[in-house]
């Protein structure tokens, strides 16, 4: 069963010394984000975002996974899964990690749940995030490279 957690992953490629950033389309309401997905029980936030950038990009997702500070929530009653969660638990913890897939050679494989994804300089990923905790983590993300300063999870 899912945990009442989630997590987002931007993968982010260095390419010519600049960094890039994958953004992808949902299918189901065509909105532009990072890699997300829940945390399954007896999953923790690490593993759960490597499963999900496996599962969603294709990629074998062994690149350095890096915790951001950024964390949000979304309200419990979007997720099918809230019947089983408590009576008082109301938002739902959003985490936020980014991967380094700079030496993973292969070609993103979309999963069902995307129709499309672009490898974009920050700016235009940037305007293409739809909500505003994304477009945080972005920053948060951008400014930690250019400031060699990214916190390595174990």
């Amino acid at each position: 069963m899912r945990q009442p957690l989630t997590v987002l992953v931007f993968l982010f490629r260095t390419t010519a010394g600049l960094p890039e950033y994958a953004i992808f389309q949902r299918a189901d309401d065509s909105h532009w984000q990072s890699v997300s997905g829940g945390v399954e029980e007896g999953e923790d936030l690490e593993t759960a975002a490597r499963r999900e950038a496996a599962e969603e990009a294709g990629l074998p997702a062994v690149g350095p996974l890096f915790k951001l500070d950024m964390v949000s929530g979304v309200e419990k009653s979007c997720f099918a899964a809230a019947k089983f969660w408590p009576d008082d638990l109301y938002i739902v913890p959003k985490h936020f990690f980014a991967l380094d897939v700079t030496r993973e050679q292969g070609k993103i494989v979309l999963s069902s749940e995307h129709h499309d994804v672009r490898w974009l300089k920050y700016e235009a990923a940037y305007e293409l995030l739809r909500y505003d905790d994304d477009k945080s983590a972005l920053w948060e993300l951008d400014q930690r490279i250019h400031r060699a300063d990214l916190p390595r999870t174990p």
